[in-house]
């Protein structure tokens, strides 16, 4: 072969290519444009943190790379809450493989590795949905990338694409599916069981979908089968379950967490629901309409107006038959039910209703259209002229059906219009390509596909990629860096072996303490330990199903909490319960006064007495005190004035002050202090006490709020004394620390005095407590924390974490992968066998 019969095949070999690539790069380069335009850094200060992005994986992602480069333990953080296993946290939010590369990321560039990250995943979505067209319908036609395109900026990942850790699954649905046909048709089980079970170790919940559509779709296969059936049917039950057990390593731990977790129980739905009618269901795939992430389970579902058109054509299509054509149009119509359907919903979403982003499901019903539009395209030539006509009448009766009985304020009368100019456009792009000639029709379809992708873009620029300051966001962060810095040298001149807590006080997230590396009392998670929350509301402090949050804490429990260290923004927080020690710039740390070791005792008495069960946050933490020793309320009721928009409090004492409140609508409670301070109450909804400060006599403290309604109040001043009182007997008795690491924690107690040690650590399966060198099985105090009854003298105290379950997924996980090997080993000899055969033969 001679230079030029070679450069003719690697020409030939790259023009093979280039539809592959186009739907990679056409994808890339709309996402980099669209971020150019928003100002995203470094074009700008704007980031595309949104959502669970802003609040979840930017500190979990922050975590991951510091375990990493820190040598760290992988199995439990101190950062996330009160101790998270972590484990379960990576299965649930970092899992993907592509995440390993933040090792590359140069410190304070989290964000923009997220950002890369996202912006690669969509890009691979073009590419793996072009592949599967490819394969799937043994085309190389230039229309896979257009098409790519299309799944690549479907509305779903406009509404989704900054929740990464569900868009590793969208890039492999196309291959897992490509995989069960070869499964099926070809018994080729390795791109099956490699591709699905990627997913499933990458996300569990997004694969419980698409192992829903795969049994779906493998029953149309199956009735299309026409011999070897149950070999099929063995192949799709053993490959499957291979794929599962292959994710045990991460699953069974993060099931185990999960059922300690607000997520915990199935309930299925006793009645059949309709959330809304089909057709504003459907409108939903015009173009322009905003995406929805609330609790109204409207789904995404546009991708591109085209298809509209070009699913009526599919219909009309002689060139597909019927046999073909009536399995999957009934399942494109039972998944489009599935979303308006209460029950339907609940099965996709994994038997439980989700809270918020709905739809979750959609981008399989973007993949099955997608690929019918695909195949229209591919038969055109078996539709005729006046099939466009027809096809035309029904989208626009569709959309005045549409316009009628949509909600306008998710579906605007401009969403219909366009769409409506789209429709027209492509009808005459179409009626054109099948007057003209061969050239014609190449022409029709160049100027088709560059409308397409500006549709696309346009919409994906309008509806998706939504950007917060990046400013706001880092801004603090070396300040930060210096005052815990400084807090973790005080602590270190007075203990080789120390541990505390620190908060804010007005925070970004509710997991800042892993943005910024530090230990404290509040996380926002799906995997939250709901045992805590429940104490933390029982006590009249911010909690719900996957949060829990330090805010309405007095201090003898946030002493309980070992928490010794609050940031703030200002200068003006001193007071009798705590000294300022350290600042930079506007970051302000203080030291309370009040604070325990990690573990510390607690009488028998006061674990059975307590009944913080039955009374408001204030009597139940007042309770406490008086079983703890107090005389006297330790929060004692003051006089308090509402009126409409705003409460009133007029200081007569120098003190501390807390406030309870009714219910309100507003989300943000605003303090304002006559002595200049200012404080806002974020999330007020949420209904936890107020901690309003020290303030002087004199001053006057206001609580307003910005629906400018009337919220009515009840003050409350500490008394120092029941405080002092209460925190004196539970620091009489503490464990001191002789070691402490990620995973183990020992320590020695001299006890005096009979009683159950109670660790500041939520009670969890992972934990092993040994007395004395004897392991023992640890009780619970309150419902929530790690305590162990310990007798009188000293006692050797030894905690160690081992993630529950972890050792048993890895084995699981170990013999699949085995299993799957030997599989195809034999597979493999089989074929070996039958190809010997046949040559003998």
């Amino acid at each position: 072969m001679n230079q030029t019969q070679i450069n003719e095949t690697k020409s030939k070999k790259w023009c093979k290519r280039l539809p592959l690539l186009a739907a990679f790069l056409i994808p890339l380069l709309i996402s980099v444009i669209i971020c150019i335009d928003h100002e995203v850094y470094p074009f700008g200060e704007r980031c595309l943190l949104q959502v669970d992005m802003y609040h979840q994986y930017c500190p979990f992602f922050t975590e991951f790379v510091d375990k990493l480069r820190s040598g760290e333990s992988l199995m439990y953080s101190w950062t996330i809450g009160l101790g998270a296993d972590f484990v379960s946290l990576f299965a649930y939010y970092l899992a993907s493989p592509l995440n390993w590369f933040i090792l590359l990321c140069p410190k304070g560039y989290v964000i923009e590795f997220m950002s890369i990250l996202m912006i690669l995943r969509i890009s691979l979505c073009g590419l793996t949905f072009a592949y599967y067209l490819k394969k799937h319908f043994h085309t190389n036609h230039p229309a896979i990338a257009v098409f790519g395109t299309a799944y690549a900026l479907s509305a779903f990942m406009a509404a989704y694409a900054w929740n990464v850790m569900w868009t590793d699954c969208l890039v492999l649905a196309p291959l897992i599916i490509l995989g069960v046909e070869q499964l099926v048709k070809e018994k080729k089980a390795a791109l099956y069981y490699v591709t699905l079970a990627t997913a499933i170790l990458s996300n569990y919940y997004i694969s419980i979908m698409i192992c829903i559509f795969l049994v779906l779709y493998f029953l149309i296969l199956l009735l299309e089968q026409r011999e070897g059936k149950i070999g099929a049917c063995v192949r799709f039950a053993w490959y499957s379950l291979l794929a599962g057990g292959t994710g045990a390593v991460l699953l069974i731990p993060e099931a185990i967490i999960l059922g300690e977790s607000g997520s915990q129980g199935i309930s299925f739905p006793s009645a059949v629901e309709w959330y809304f009618n089909l057709i504003a269901e459907l409108g939903r795939q015009c173009i322009f309409v905003e995406t929805y992430t609330g609790r109204d389970h409207w789904p995404n579902i546009y991708t591109g107006v085209f298809t509209l058109f070009l699913i009526l054509l599919y219909l009309t299509n002689r060139g597909i038959s019927w046999k073909k054509k009536l399995p999957r149009v009934l399942l494109l119509a039972f998944m489009a039910l599935s979303f308006a359907n209460n029950m339907l919903d609940f099965i996709w979403h994994g038997l439980h209703f989700p809270d918020s982003l709905p739809g979750r499901q959609s981008f399989l019903y973007s993949f099955l259209l997608l690929v019918l539009c695909f195949e229209t395209f591919l038969h055109l030539k078996e539709n005729r002229w006046y099939h466009v006509l027809v096809a035309l009448v029904l989208d626009g009766a569709f959309l005045y059906a549409a316009y009628r009985w949509s909600d306008s304020e998710l579906t605007g009368s401009d969403s219909f219009f366009t769409t409506a100019v789209f429709i027209v456009v492509y009808a005459v792009l179409l009626l054109v390509w099948y007057g003209g000639t061969a050239k014609v029709r190449d022409y029709v379809f160049l100027i088709t596909s560059i409308v397409v992708i500006t549709e696309l873009t346009i919409n994906f620029d309008m509806t998706g990629l939504d950007t917060v300051s990046r400013t706001s966001y880092v801004k603090d962060w070396k300040d930060y860096e210096n005052v815990l810095e400084q807090a973790k040298k005080k602590e270190s001149e007075n203990s080789a072996v120390y541990f505390y807590r620190t908060e804010e006080m007005e925070r970004k997230t509710k997991n800042d303490a892993a943005l910024s590396g530090y230990y404290s009392a509040t996380q926002f998670s799906s995997l939250m330990n709901i045992n805590v929350s429940h104490i933390y509301q029982d006590l009249g402090m911010e909690g719900g199903k996957n949060f829990y949050c330090i805010n309405g804490a007095s201090p003898l429990i946030s002493s309980m909490l070992s928490l010794k260290y609050v940031i703030a923004d200002n200068a003006m927080e001193e007071s009798p319960l705590r000294t300022l020690v350290a600042s930079s710039g506007n970051t302000y740390l203080y030291e309370n006064k009040y604070s325990l070791p990690l573990g510390f005792m607690v009488d028998d008495e006061v674990a059975e007495r307590w009944d913080y069960k039955n009374g408001g946050g204030v009597s139940n933490q007042n309770e406490l005190a008086e079983l703890l020793g107090a005389q006297e309320e330790m929060l004692s009721v003051v006089p308090a004035e509402s009126e409409v928009g705003v409460s009133t409090i007029q200081v007569t004492e120098d003190g501390y002050y807390f406030a309870a409140y009714s219910s309100v609508t507003s989300d943000t409670l605003e303090e304002e202090v006559s002595d200049g301070r200012t404080k806002s109450f974020t999330k007020a909804s949420h209904g936890y006490i107020l901690d309003l400060g020290y303030v002087k006599a004199g001053e006057v403290i206001r609580i307003k709020n910005s629906n400018n309604e009337r919220v009515d109040i009840t003050a409350y001043k500490l008394n120092m004394g029941a405080l002092d009182t209460a925190y004196e007997t539970l620091n009489s008795q503490t464990m001191e620390l002789t070691s402490f690491s990620d995973r183990k924690i020992t320590g020695t107690i001299d006890v005096e005095k009979a009683g159950d040690l109670v660790f500041s650590i939520a009670r969890e399966d992972g934990w092993t407590v040994y007395v004395d060198g004897k392991e023992i099985e640890p009780e619970t105090f309150a419902e929530a924390f790690i305590s162990v009854t310990l007798t009188e003298g000293k006692h050797d105290i030894e905690l160690i974490y081992t993630t529950p379950g972890l050792k048993t997924g890895a084995m699981i996980s170990l013999g699949c992968l085995i299993l799957f090997l030997l599989s195809a080993f034999w597979r493999g000899k089989q074929e070996k066998n039958i190809v010997v055969s046949e040559s003998v033969c």
